[in-house]
């Protein structure tokens, strides 16, 4: 009788799957119900019927409390300690310790916490794209003040033993800094920034009466023509459009949905182009880095971006020091009045100064590179005491204008202008605005390092150079020593207050 092959020396017998293994698999399909999450969320912000707000709220929180409930399951805790026990390796080593950083966080907030912060979450930014548009304050503010409650809670759960509910908050974003390290750092750059937007204002007086002469600066531009432009710029900056997509939203984001799935949105004025042109390059520049990421890794907390603030300087890298540069646009400006005809009205060279404007304007995420810190300022302060119970949130709008005026010395006329212009705050995201301002310093560290080791010249070799020095690092080590790593330095705002020199000043 013929020997059955299963049993042939040949075939290497049975080896059970590892416990780092196991664990691998089971952080890998925790993050497809993340991704499936992921996924409802972006199509909340982009294309859902308005009659299915409760519903999408209610699907969510569902799949939160899951994700929650297997992260702090016994299987999970179990096979965390057998792996940590047998971790090998530098990767295995700091794979484990992430594992049980997030596991010790999980374990801190319960899941009727976890349920009902993503659906008031959920239905808060449902409420806020359409009051926000309505310029109805009041209707979003029960919503808000749910939202604000919930995340005080869960900050006092995350806080430090001498810490408050905002310190909490703000460690989910930047490890290792605290209210008073955040603080220090915007009084730092209050001392500097107010004095140099002003006079970079007045040395730009003479150029902005002329642009504002320039009609053709204000369109039209139709929004398929801006799509259009915003799709191309975006693949010039090395976007892989057969792993990402580009739609609209109230709020321009990026979004991973899992490995191979990069999403960008922007937003459209017909009457402004700057507006959803660096909404792009900025979103892109996250995406970039979320393209970037180990594939092998995915899912699991190694893999991960470093930090929010690295994120930020990969944004803030793309869509300033790249994308308002002579040179990017010198190579695109013919790309740019192909899709958009009324460009051809306008001189390249008008186009870059416009770009380059700085003044004292309402909307973050349009504002120039210059008063953009102090716009972040603003919400810190404010997100800060609402945390705390020092602004209640009633009084938001009032606090906000009178914040605007003191900082940048203009008044919103309404709340959509105003309060009520970004997303976070009605999607939970309390103590992330700080990290935006350490992205922008960091951006121009990197930057300068980039094009010290020659990796300038070219939007390609920029882009290598960066998948090199961090989007393959992923998360293996903390912002401060990744950052010196690739430039030399600790963190640092000598860079970004050079460069604000040299282009506006020099």
């Amino acid at each position: 009788m013929e020997e059955n092959s299963l049993f042939s020396p040949e075939i290497a017998p049975y080896q059970p799957m590892t416990a780092y293994a196991q664990l691998i698999r089971h952080l890998q399909e925790t993050d497809h119900l993340g991704a499936a999450a992921r996924l409802l969320q972006w199509d909340q912000e982009t294309g859902m019927p308005a009659g299915g707000e409760s519903h999408r709220a209610d699907a969510l929180s569902t799949l939160a409390k899951l994700i929650h409930e297997r992260t702090v399951s016994a299987e999970f805790a179990d096979l965390a300690a057998k792996a940590t026990a047998r971790a090998s390796g530098p990767d295995e080593s700091r794979q484990m310790e992430l594992v049980n950083r997030d596991l010790d966080r999980a374990r801190k907030i319960p899941s009727r916490l976890v349920e009902e912060t993503t659906r008031a979450t959920s239905l808060a930014q449902q409420v806020w794209a359409r009051t926000k548009r309505e310029q109805d304050f009041k209707t979003f503010q029960p919503h808000l003040e749910k939202v604000v409650e919930l995340k005080r809670e869960e900050g006092s759960l995350l806080a430090p033993d001498t810490g408050t509910a905002y310190d909490g908050l703000l460690s989910d974003y930047e490890r290792g800094m605290d209210t008073s390290d955040w603080t220090r750092l915007f009084d730092e750059l209050e001392r500097e920034l107010p004095g140099m937007v002003s006079e970079i204002v007045e040395r730009q007086k003479s150029t902005a009466e002329r642009l504002d002469g320039i009609a053709a600066l204000k369109g039209p531009f139709p929004k398929d023509a801006q799509m259009e432009l915003n799709r191309r710029l975006a693949e010039a900056l090395g976007y892989d459009f057969g792993r990402g997509r580009l739609d609209l939203s109230a709020h321009p984001f990026s979004e991973t949905i899992h490995a191979g799935d990069s999403r960008i949105t922007t937003r459209i004025d017909e009457s402004e182009l700057t507006g959803s042109v660096y909404s792009t390059l900025h979103e892109t520049g996250h995406a970039l880095y979320e393209q970037g990421l180990p594939e092998e890794l995915a899912g699991t907390p190694l893999g991960m971006y470093c930090s929010m603030s690295v994120h930020e300087s990969q944004s803030r890298l793309w869509e300033n020091l790249v994308g308002r540069s002579d040179a990017f646009w010198q190579e695109l400006w013919p790309v740019a009045c192909t899709a958009c005809p009324a460009l051809e009205q306008v001189a390249m060279e008008d186009w870059i100064a416009h770009s380059r404007r700085v003044k004292r304007s309402l909307i973050r995420t349009e504002s120039d590179e210059a008063t953009y810190n102090l716009h972040v300022l603003v919400r810190f302060r404010l997100e800060k005491a609402m945390v705390l119970g020092d602004l209640q949130v009633a009084d938001l709008p009032g606090a906000w204008n009178e914040a605007y005026r003191n900082m940048l010395g203009i008044e919103p006329p309404h709340v959509g202008l105003g309060c009520m212009q970004d997303v976070h705050w009605s999607a939970g995201l309390f103590g992330y605005f700080p990290t935006y301002t350490l992205g922008n310093l960091l951006s121009a560290q990197l930057y300068r390092s980039a094009a010290k080791a020659g990796a300038t010249s070219d939007r390609a070799t920029l882009l290598s150079w960066l998948r090199a020095n961090i989007h393959a690092k992923a998360r293996r080590f903390e912002t401060p020593d990744l950052i010196e790593q690739a430039t030399g330095e600790r963190p640092t705002a000598r860079y970004f207050l050079a460069h604000l020199r040299s282009r506006y000043l020099g």
